[in-house]
């Protein structure tokens, strides 16, 4: 033999080590063996719920064909016949690889049982989109195993289906536990996902039918306050007035007085000057009398009228700030109003 056939026998040899300590690195017979010892007993017991996950445990710790074969018996008493019949197939194949016959006949005569009693589901599918996922339970079913018909364990299942851009499509349904059915899930053409829909205001009213309560200012809310205090302004405005047209008019008698006792013996520019402000003292006065009983009727008017409004007010109607000032320049005299909003 020649160097190259000698180099590739030691590869392989370096090939074989490697997988050995590969696989005993994941061993632990002491644990296997102590879990293995605990499900003959929870079996022993009846309590197959408790004992299928350490067989199924012990069996990862230590692969032996005499693990797997109880693993499969376990999921036969616990109802599981979907899952106990691919497990005694499983453990056939050990059996048949280690040459233990009584393990082989064990393992098929239980295979034969479970055929007869197996619920087989046939999931078809209409139309197949880019990034199609068929999942049964939550796990993935390949595109190969469409329409075909699978073992399911009896009990209740979901099928779902999505992909990128579709609506998904989802359906449960119940496997019978007492007889072999034969189903069918047909999974439709996926139409289009659409734009989710906005989310309802929050409502904070008492129930769930209550409406929101108008705000002072919302275009729902009474006008009768509004108005009401609108009459109370006019009101006070013209309160102001009729006193400054009180105060102006006193003004005027007093300065027309000193005006005419500056005249008995010829008007002097004195005399002249407190004729002229009698004169702007009379104008205010006047225009003051005029603007307060004007105003003070506005008032009364709005007040008395205010309850049987039920018009919203328009924004000028609304009421700021009044203001009230009097003019009075040379030459010309008056009362100024004014509001800020």
């Amino acid at each position: 033999m020649g160097r190259s056939g000698r180099l590739g026998f030691r590869f392989l040899g370096v090939a074989l080590t490697c997988v050995s300590w590969a696989q005993a690195a994941g061993k632990n017979p002491a644990a296997a063996q102590a879990l293995y010892d605990d499900a003959r007993a929870a079996v022993a017991a009846g309590k197959f719920d408790e004992a299928c996950p350490k067989f199924k445990e012990s069996y990862q710790l230590d692969p032996g064909g005499g693990t797997l074969l109880n693993l499969a018996d376990c999921y036969e008493q616990q109802g599981k016949t979907a899952l106990a019949w691919t497990t005694f197939k499983e453990a056939l194949v050990v059996a048949k690889r280690d040459g233990r016959n009584e393990r082989v006949e064990f393992a098929s005569k239980h295979i034969a049982q479970l055929d007869q009693r197996l619920s087989r589901l046939t999931i078809a599918v209409a139309e197949r989109p880019p990034g199609l996922e068929v999942t049964v339970d939550g796990t993935p079913l390949g595109e190969a195993a469409y329409g075909v018909a699978m073992p399911v364990d009896p009990g209740p299942h979901v099928v779902k289906a999505e992909a990128p851009g579709k609506q998904p499509f989802e359906k449960s349904l119940d496997v019978s536990k007492s007889t072999a059915e034969q189903l069918r899930m047909d999974i439709p053409a996926l139409s289009d996902a659409t734009a989710a829909p906005a989310a309802p205001a929050a409502n904070t009213g008492a129930g769930a039918g209550a409406s929101e309560p108008p705000s002072a200012t919302s275009p729902g809310a009474s006008t009768g306050s509004s108005t009401r205090t609108l009459g109370f302004v006019a009101g006070g405005v013209g309160l102001v007035s009729l006193a400054v047209g009180s105060y102006f008019g006193l003004q005027a008698y007093s300065r027309w007085d000193a005006r005419n006792d500056a005249c008995k013996g010829g008007c002097t520019d004195a005399a002249k000057a407190d004729g002229e402000d009698a004169r702007q003292a009379a104008t205010v006065s006047t225009i003051g009398f005029g603007v307060g009983a004007a105003a003070l009727g506005v008032g009364l008017v709005l007040i008395l009228t205010s309850g049987s409004s039920k018009e919203q007010p328009s924004p000028s109607a609304r009421i700021g700030r009044m203001q009230v000032g009097v003019l009075a320049e040379p030459g010309r005299a008056g009362l100024t109003l004014g509001s800020k909003w």
